[in-house]
């Protein structure tokens, strides 16, 4: 499966990484510093879905384009048969993030930082 973690930390990314590996299985982990370079990863590749990731662990707050701003730029995309599982992860523990959260239809999910490994392990086990 591909993954992709979009996310300014570069901790969390390697985290987030490691416990992806320890998951026995060929998942290919793509890495992106904000939402724009993700989304024009996306764009460019737009033609070929099968390239493009099927999980996607999104950061809220990040430089150039954050979170919700990658969502939105996914939406104007709206790329024929690619429907990436979505998962908003974030340390804020701000009610409003939440809420806001909801009006995603892509977003299959919130997750607090950092991710723990059974609840890592039981959202890529649902992909088998």
């Amino acid at each position: 499966m591909k993954i992709a973690i979009i996310d300014d930390d570069p901790i969390f990314q390697i985290l987030l990484n490691k416990l992806i590996q320890k998951i026995p299985s060929d998942n290919v982990v793509q890495q992106y510093t904000n939402g724009r370079i993700a989304a024009e990863f996306i764009e460019e590749f737009s033609e070929s879905v099968n390239v493009l990731p099927e999980l996607i662990f999104l950061d809220i707050n990040m430089p150039e384009m954050n979170g919700w701003q990658f969502l939105e730029a996914l939406r104007t995309l709206s790329i024929k048969d690619y429907n990436p599982v979505i998962y908003l992860s974030s340390s804020s523990l701000d009610d409003k993030d939440y809420i806001r959260a909801k009006s995603f239809t892509e977003l299959k999910g919130f997750l607090n930082k950092p991710i723990s490994f059974p609840e890592l392990s039981h959202i890529l086990e649902s992909f088998q």
